[in-house]
């Protein structure tokens, strides 16, 4: 076959208009993803640490509770979400229990990119968990 002047082999071009799009597509989601994923993952060790935090303090009304985790937010929880709109902390407390709950979103769409953590911790006094400890103790010497 000979080749004709002036007429190029254009199917080269063709691919790469099809394909260059979908792989910029696909890199970006995958960006997207993995934002999404690593600001989640703050946002749960955040409301776990914070949990804690409120069982260790022993406070038993939201009052007294609210000036010492502002203080702990201050110093500890810096701004280290990327992209990233968080909602405040939902802090309940019944008897010794403590949830805390917080939720957020990735700022490129609302519906597809939201998370929420949840953490309730029970407070218990230091000689009824060296009670309970003993007696887990006395339990695996029995099965024995």
């Amino acid at each position: 076959m000979k080749k004709e002047k002036g007429k190029a082999q254009a199917y080269f071009t063709v691919e790469a208009s099809l394909v260059l799009p979908i792989v910029i597509a696909s890199l970006v989601f995958t960006i997207c993803f993995l934002l999404f994923c690593y600001n989640r993952c703050l946002m749960e060790q955040d409301v776990a640490m914070l949990s804690v935090r409120t069982a260790s303090y022993g406070a038993r009304s939201v009052g007294t509770m609210e000036p010492k985790i502002g203080a702990w937010q201050k110093e500890y929880l810096t701004d280290k979400y990327y992209a990233w709109e968080m909602e405040d902390y939902v802090m309940s407390y019944s008897g010794n229990k403590r949830t805390i709950t917080r939720s957020g979103k990735l700022l490129m769409g609302d519906r597809l990119w939201k998370a929420s953590a949840e953490s309730e911790i029970t407070r218990v006094q230091p000689v009824t968990f060296v009670r309970l400890c003993r007696r887990l103790d006395q339990n695996e010497e029995a099965k024995q």
